[in-house]
């Protein structure tokens, strides 16, 4: 199978299915339960993957939907809302791993982990009265998301603890060695680049340089488990941490780089697979943020090309790229114009990874190919917003540089007006 780019995203969903919100609220207000929680999962459904099955048998309502590695099942008797998904199995019991779930606990809203059975699950459940779809929504949520990600990071945490009923999508052993090439390839060449530099001098080029190799992983290996903590706790700090001057930010990202690169194959490899997702991590974003984050930095590359570093400036135009699509919540013609100038830009791994080598031709884009797509992704919100429209003739194909700069110089001009 191909590898898909990105981290699912539940932003922006078309009109039919917030219709399907609305009537889903009105039906709970109307006490139609079952009629209500039907459309509630109608509504989560994904129209291009499996990602929510339910079925109804005298007043009996089953439900299940797949959030990243794990599955999270329950039921609807009429009266009490039920879900559950397992995190890990486990053959003797231990005192260390259940004092950390009772800490975990107290950083839940709706849910709690619990054991049965040799087995750690995470709960969530309400009777009708108290559960609105709103309610039932963000429980579920939380419990997807965090089931997906506390698997992961628990069975790595204790080695007692067994995975059990994933759902992952193994990739073949082709593709995840690929991935870990290009994951080693990426961050030694990023180490090494710093290297050569001055950190005072280049302070503002290396916090971009470090970054943009952590946005750039997360988009097109998008690793799971361990490696995404990593890499949310690495921009987390860097971006919150008041306490620490620039460069002792730097030290830490060039120390964090280094350790997640010295990874053994097995542990990287474990962390490489495919998902299916039914709620994204990312609330929807206005496109002011993407045009706040554009203006915002494309005006720093004007100084390394005056002083002959285009390397560094094409990686703040990458780093934007990355930057947005890690932090935000897009539509979809946006969240596919920006993946498609990170694929652009790094076209040697997409070539390799997907067998795609009509991208880039010795350095010139491929100005047909890049209209076509760019076009395709434009009319998937274009019912949505009739002045959605791109003016190619001020984009420039000649070097990877150039389109990069003034493909996001016209990302700015969209009108998502309705």
């Amino acid at each position: 199978m191909n590898i898909t780019f990105g981290r699912f995203t539940d932003a922006y969903k078309p009109k039919s299915q917030t219709g399907l919100w609305n009537a889903c609220e009105n039906l709970y207000n109307e006490k139609k339960y079952f009629e209500s929680y039907k459309l509630f999962f109608d509504y989560l459904k994904d129209a291009d993957s499996d990602n929510v099955f339910y079925s109804i048998d005298n007043n009996f309502l089953r439900f299940q939907f797949i959030q990243g590695s794990k599955e999270i099942r329950g039921y609807f008797d009429g009266s009490k809302i039920t879900a559950i998904s397992v995190i890990a199995g486990y053959d003797s019991a231990n005192v260390a791993v259940f004092r950390r779930l009772m800490e975990l606990n107290y950083t839940l809203y709706y849910c709690r982990f619990a054991v049965k059975d040799n087995r750690i699950v995470l709960k969530f459940d309400s009777s009708i009265l108290d559960c609105s779809p709103n309610k039932l929504f963000y429980g579920l949520r939380e419990l997807a998301i965090r089931a997906d990600k506390q698997d992961d990071t628990l069975i790595s945490e204790f080695k007692s603890l067994s995975d059990i009923e994933s759902k992952a999508r193994l990739y073949s052993q082709e593709q995840v060695d690929i991935m870990k090439k290009y994951f080693r390839k990426w961050i030694s060449a990023c180490l090494a680049k710093v290297s050569g530099l001055n950190k005072e001098q280049y302070s503002g080029g290396i916090s971009y340089i470090y970054l943009n190799v952590l946005y750039r992983i997360d988009y097109l290996l998008t690793p799971q488990g361990v490696v995404f903590n990593d890499i949310l706790k690495m921009s987390w700090t860097y971006f919150n941490d008041k306490e620490s001057t620039l460069l002792q930010k730097l030290d830490y990202l060039g120390d964090d780089l280094k350790k997640i690169n010295e990874y053994d194959d097995e542990k990287l490899a474990k962390n490489l697979y495919g998902v299916i997702s039914t709620f994204g991590l990312n609330p929807p974003a206005l496109k002011q943020s993407v045009d706040d984050s554009i203006i915002n930095n494309i005006q720093n590359i004007k100084w390394y090309i005056d002083n002959n570093n285009q390397e560094i400036a094409l990686n703040i135009l990458e780093y934007i790229t990355g930057y947005c699509l890690f932090s935000y919540g897009l539509n979809r013609s946006l969240r596919n114009m920006l993946g498609l100038i990170m694929q652009i830009i790094n076209n040697d791994y997409v070539k390799e990874i997907n067998n795609i080598d009509n991208l880039v031709t010795n350095n010139i884009v491929n100005k047909d190919f890049i209209i076509q797509k760019f076009t395709e992704y434009i009319e998937l919100d274009k019912a949505e917003f009739p002045d959605l429209n791109m003016n190619f003739d001020n984009i420039k194909f000649d070097t990877i540089l150039n389109f990069a700069k003034t493909t996001l110089e016209e990302i700015t001009k969209l009108n998502y007006k309705n």
